[in-house]
């Protein structure tokens, strides 16, 4: 908190809770989770977007969803690192607790958070993969539609214990299944894009584009590095929110329209 309330001094605008395991928080220090309890006393900072990463599904309490959902400044987008969605597969990558991760608990949270902004990442060609476990996957992720999602093809780290497992996926196959779920995910993305057209929203303008006189930022939906950009016509200074009428979107970006100050004023 004291770190926070400093960067807030420093006229930070985005705060990124971001650890192993976010959802665990707490229970080293005090016995058990206190993600609720940190996530309310961080709205009393002044910092306007706090974003979280690698929130298990199984950690979101109901006192998590409730802080979330009553902190003003705690952002309604969540990082689920669920890896795969069959439990054979789980098992295998020792995540068991994951198994617990099924349809029921995601529709459970879009239902409390309708608004929320869901990201994860999935691992294809896990050693012993099968068909039907990647057909499996891919049908979770069309029928759950998160607005965004990394793939990455298995990889065999020296020391680690799934060096040596048995039944290794060919390359060929993890790329084409990789490949295949981008794919899936990229017409899904490019829907929930599409959807935020017409809309002004907050945008965190984070650089100027060079050679386009374009500035680049970031709405509330976007977190640094991983998802998407919003590219802004008109001036304005960095390290701001402005807000940005969307006009137009792709499957991973953005594209809009400063707001005057003086429209704002008329529209409230």
């Amino acid at each position: 908190m004291a770190e926070a309330h400093q960067l807030a001094q420093e006229g930070v605008k985005e705060l990124v809770l971001i650890s192993q395991i976010t959802t665990n928080y707490g229970a080293d220090l005090y016995g058990k989770p206190q993600l609720a309890e940190l996530l309310r006393a961080l709205g009393d900072v002044n910092i306007p977007w706090i974003r979280m990463h690698y929130a298990y599904p199984t950690g979101l309490t109901p006192e998590v969803i409730a802080a979330i959902q009553t902190v003003p400044n705690v952002l309604p987008y969540l990082d689920l690192p669920l890896q795969h969605s069959h439990p054979e597969v789980l098992r295998a990558m020792n995540r068991p607790w994951q198994g617990r991760v099924n349809d029921d608990i995601i529709y459970r949270i879009k239902d409390a958070l309708p608004e929320a902004t869901l990201r994860t990442t999935f691992i294809v060609g896990f050693p012993g993969e099968t068909e039907a476990h990647f057909e499996h996957l891919l049908s979770f992720v069309e029928r759950h539609e998160f607005d965004h999602v990394g793939v990455f093809t298995f990889s065999a780290e020296e020391g680690t214990p799934a060096f040596d497992l048995p039944n290794p996926i060919p390359q060929h196959t993890m790329d084409e299944r990789r490949e295949a779920l981008m794919m899936a995910q990229q017409a899904i993305s490019l829907k929930r894009n599409q959807r935020q057209v017409g809309q002004s929203v907050p945008v965190l303008i984070e650089q100027a584009h060079p050679g386009t006189g374009q500035l680049v930022g970031r709405s509330a939906r976007f977190a640094p590095d991983v998802d998407g950009l919003v590219y802004v016509k008109g001036e304005a200074p960095l390290g701001q929110i402005h807000t940005v009428h969307i006009e137009s979107a792709d499957v991973y970006d953005l594209q809009g329209s400063l707001v005057p100050a003086a429209e704002l004023i008329t529209a409230i």
